[in-house]
């Protein structure tokens, strides 16, 4: 079985047309040759004149299978394998002891599917443990796409949290399904206003989070006051953009229970340490040297946005715009930094991403293909092979006859 990657490319098989009407149209000229006399001439045989159309025929027909060859290549001509590819059931780690789902996997595994678990290169059960609490479902339907598998059963709990970066097109040899949620109550936060105590507690499952709000009024429940956090955010006029990003990140951290922030922005220019401030260097120039917590910008490759590089020292390790604060979660992370509650908030958090916002709307001739063709192979180098092949022997009959 075949498949195109690049179908309109199969428009310039109509350029076959054009070798076939050249030589058609074309007429050789005749070669002059001044003899004496014509009594020793004799008239040339109809076998002569066949080996002569067969000539040219070979020609029409090693012109157009170059033509053929070429358009091969630029639709990406792929054949099926042979070879015969793996069926995979992968599943969260533990969502084979859930009673009805285990014996769907059963089912799955007594039919030749291998049991992988949904995480980073898609370990079977007799390796490790991970330390990932919920998986990049996105991320991991990339590596699905890529796969040398013939087709995937997934089973998960499809949280909104595991959904994290850009949104991919659904693999067509991959099938979802998605675990029941059960209803979970949130750990209870405490927060200190004035001489008023009050207790957030919330509920979670799969279409709501809801929080509730009491006053506890005794305000022994906690064993200490709000503080409040000085940060001050260094930038020049290369980094004005970031810095601005940055302010409003903290500025949604401000917000959280229990959390406060003084948020001073300064040039790196006239810029003056305070001890107690948190610092986020974004600027060109070096940093000077400072006691503080201090976080600078030096764009790296990594998979992690923040870095700790020492006890006192982080990196930023990529620029900061509106892809950087969806994909890479930039408010969670600087939480994470901060050690406010919203990370223990966002695991615990239940909902599920509805089917309908889970992948991307374009279509599969707008994306790369791999996904889909996992099972078949690429043969370009024979067809470069064989234009090669095929434009010596064309050239080599184009000069035997003198064309």
């Amino acid at each position: 079985m075949m498949q195109l990657a690049n179908p309109l490319w199969l428009w310039g098989l109509l350029g076959l047309a054009v070798p076939l009407a050249i030589h058609l149209l074309s007429r050789k000229e005749g070669k002059v040759i001044k003899v004496g006399s014509l009594r020793h001439l004799t008239d040339s045989t109809t076998r002569q004149f066949k080996s002569v159309k067969l000539n040219e025929l070979l020609l029409l027909a090693l012109r157009s299978l170059l033509l053929i060859t070429v358009v091969a290549l630029l639709a990406g001509l792929l054949l099926q394998s042979s070879a015969s590819l793996p069926k995979w059931v992968v599943v969260d780690r533990g969502a084979e002891q859930h009673n009805e789902i285990g014996r769907i996997i059963d089912s799955l595994t007594s039919n030749d599917y291998e049991l992988r678990y949904l995480e980073e290169g898609f370990p079977l059960p007799k390796d490790t443990m991970s330390d990932e609490k919920t998986p990049n479902h996105w991320f991991l339907a990339e590596q699905l796409a890529e796969a040398k598998i013939s087709e995937a059963v997934v089973f998960t709990k499809a949280y909104m949290s595991g959904f994290r970066g850009k949104r991919p097109l659904k693999p067509e040899h991959v099938t979802w399904f998605d675990m029941p949620v059960e209803s979970e109550r949130l750990p209870a936060i405490f927060i200190i206003e004035g001489d008023t105590v009050w207790e957030v507690s919330g509920q979670t499952d799969d279409k709501f989070t809801k929080f509730t709000t009491i006053n506890t009024a005794v305000k022994s429940a906690v064993s200490s006051e709000i503080q409040i956090k000085k940060v001050a955010i260094v930038s020049d006029g290369e980094h004005a953009y970031d810095a601005k990003v940055l302010e409003t990140a903290l500025l949604v951290l401000n917000d959280l229970p229990g959390f406060r922030m003084d948020i001073q922005s300064e040039s790196a220019a006239s810029f003056s340490a305070n001890e107690e401030a948190v610092v986020f260097w974004l600027a060109s120039a070096a940093a000077p040297a400072l006691e503080n917590d201090f976080v600078f910008m030096e764009e790296a490759t990594s998979d992690d946005l923040l870095v700790q590089l020492s006890p006192k020292q982080w990196q930023l390790t990529k620029r900061l715009n509106k892809r950087v604060v969806l994909e890479d979660r930039l408010i969670v992370e600087l939480s994470k930094f901060f050690d406010t509650e919203l990370p223990l908030m966002a695991e615990s958090d239940r909902r599920t991403m509805p089917e309908a916002w889970r992948w991307s709307k374009v279509t599969a001739a707008e994306v790369d293909v791999n996904g889909k063709t996992a099972n078949y192979a690429d043969i370009n180098q024979w067809l470069v092979a064989l234009l090669v092949l095929t434009l010596v022997i064309e050239r080599l009959v184009a000069w035997r006859r003198g064309q």
